[in-house]
């Protein structure tokens, strides 16, 4: 019973914050700005993080980073991202809803892509998804209702689905592609 009252919030919380703005694919010429979620436990995810800074560098596109850290920190640990774009654990709701307000810049701003390099499909990465306000979706993970306009998958192992660089290199090769 639970379950079913914790999964009609979270429909009608989506509801109230999902975007309008039409997707689909666009050529990279045409992007001007970028949001990427990152795992920070996803293995080498600062390596990652340069890499996809340094895409946006060579290209010329303003790219936002947001950081999930679902891990519990011990006393004598230290964030290892910036706490203004880092979503933790112990800031998700009763539902799993990140705070709307950490999340201003992604849900207010308009964008040209949104990349999720998360490989999961826990509630939080699917309210960001369905509530960027991007012109062009890719993700790494597919959810109910199709929110991504492109889905990269890893190999089923464990080796092959952690490496997340190897995927944005195939996401961004791809977007080359795009006509």
């Amino acid at each position: 019973m639970f379950g079913l009252i914790k999964n009609f919030i979270r429909r009608k919380r989506i509801e109230k914050y999902a975007s309008n703005v039409a997707t689909g694919f666009i050529p990279i010429s045409e992007i001007r700005t970028a949001s990427v979620v990152i795992d920070v436990e996803e293995p080498g995810f600062d390596v990652l993080k340069e890499d996809i800074l340094a895409w946006g560098r060579s290209l010329g596109i303003k790219v936002n980073i947001y950081f999930f850290s679902f891990r519990r920190l011990g006393k004598d640990e230290l964030l290892l991202t910036s706490i203004t774009n880092t979503i933790l654990k112990k800031e998700l709701d009763w539902i799993g809803m990140p705070d709307p307000g950490k999340l201003t810049q992604l849900f207010d701003e308009p964008s040209d892509l949104f990349i999720s390099m998360i490989d999961n499909s826990d509630f939080p990465i699917d309210f960001l998804t369905r509530c960027a306000k991007a012109r062009f979706k890719v993700g790494r993970h597919e959810y109910d209702g199709h929110p991504f306009d492109m889905v990269l998958m890893g190999g089923e192992t464990a080796e092959l689905r952690s490496e997340a660089r190897q995927i944005f290199a195939a996401i961004t090769e791809f977007l080359t592609k795009i006509r």
